[in-house]
């Protein structure tokens, strides 16, 4: 196993590879919402959570964020300002984010303008999804929004899964359509090789587990405001947890184009192709690399600060396809911690870099 000081050296070839440095940080964070992301954002301190985070790291993110259209866009310092980007038929819902992305309009112009870390969701209705069609359809829908995201790599865009329905507001076959879509937007089969979209999985922080209950993917029991009415809003309690954890992979999401900008993966794609399955994973996962010549290897993990976490291999290979498996582990057997991860690979004249999701 290679020494720390030894993939400092990688981490040097990589950028001499490159032939450039790292551009300026992503600090711009955005969220389109309505009801169920202002009460996160509000009841769960997200505001406050960056600005700690900015006074600890000694960085300077900025979070905006937009409401419905009558309330707009809201400043880091939480103040209101009475503008609105004029969200089109003030719809977040997929066909009105379909809308939204794929339509020339004035409200995406201004936000691809004004922000560079573009979150967005649907509230609790979207989780009524009452026939596969209409399942299949809302796919087609997130694939043509992907196309546009496609078109500004130098961004950031956070496709957020909807939240689920309260146990008397839906059923369990609808129920589990919602879970089939969080889960579809976390998949390789919409994630893999567009590296500026990143899914943050809300449905599953507020949902019950998939676990063949009767209330299974249904808004948690103990998030729900009443138990006693169908309404779906999760509770202070769910806020307040799910709060910090959306605060943190929001700035995670800032920082994926951060380490991967500069390193140019295209000088000789047709001799180096990496990927990795499962991804999300736990507890390991292999990565696959593909060499139509022979030669020098190295493939390492780095956490989303650039710093090198493990080395996986280091020597030569024949030309072919080859296969590693991490076990999510660092350089000195300890398992890290849930999170984002980046594999990368690195040949005479070829770097390839590929985005892990460690779930523990």
């Amino acid at each position: 196993m290679m020494s720390f000081a030894r993939i400092a050296t990688v981490t040097t070839l990589i950028i001499l590879l490159a032939g450039s440095v790292a551009a300026e940080p992503l600090t711009n964070l955005f969220m389109l919402h309505h009801s169920t992301g202002r009460n996160v954002i509000v009841e769960g301190d997200v505001r406050d959570w960056i600005n700690d985070y900015n006074t600890t790291q000694g960085t300077t993110y900025e979070f905006w964020d937009h409401d419905y259209n009558y309330i707009g866009l809201t400043a880091p310092d939480g103040t209101e300002l009475g503008t609105t980007y004029n969200i089109p038929d003030d719809n977040t819902d997929p066909e009105g984010l379909l809308t939204l992305w794929t339509t020339s309009n004035g409200a995406r112009d201004l936000i691809l303008a004004e922000h560079e870390v573009i979150a967005f969701k649907s509230c609790y209705p979207a989780s009524n999804i009452e026939t596969d069609t209409e399942l299949e359809e809302r796919k087609t829908w997130y694939l043509s929004m992907r196309d546009v995201f496609d078109q500004y790599p130098e961004k950031v865009f956070i496709v957020m899964s909807q939240p689920p329905r309260h146990r008397l507001a839906t059923n369990t076959a609808e129920a589990d359509r919602a879970r089939d879509f969080a889960n579809w937007l976390k998949s390789d089969t919409y994630l893999a090789g567009h590296d500026n979209i990143v899914c943050i999985d809300i449905f599953t922080e507020f949902a019950q587990a998939d676990d063949g209950s009767d209330t299974r993917n249904m808004l948690r029991y103990e998030y729900e405001r009443s138990h006693y009415d169908s309404d779906s809003h999760p509770n202070v309690l769910a806020n307040e947890t799910v709060g910090p954890l959306f605060a943190e992979k929001l700035v995670e999401a800032a920082s994926i184009l951060d380490t991967m900008t500069g390193i140019d993966d295209t000088p000789a794609p047709a001799r180096l192709t990496l990927g990795n399955h499962p991804n999300p994973f736990n507890p390991r996962t292999t990565l696959a690399f593909s060499l139509t010549e022979p030669g020098p290897v190295v493939l390492a993990v780095y956490d989303l600060t650039g710093a090198p976490v493990a080395v996986l291999a280091d020597r030569d290979y024949t030309a072919g396809d080859h296969a590693v498996v991490w076990d999510g582990r660092d350089t000195r057997g300890e398992p890290l911690s849930s999170g984002v991860y980046l594999a990368r690979a690195v040949t005479r004249d070829a770097v390839q870099t590929r985005r892990m999701t460690l779930v523990r």
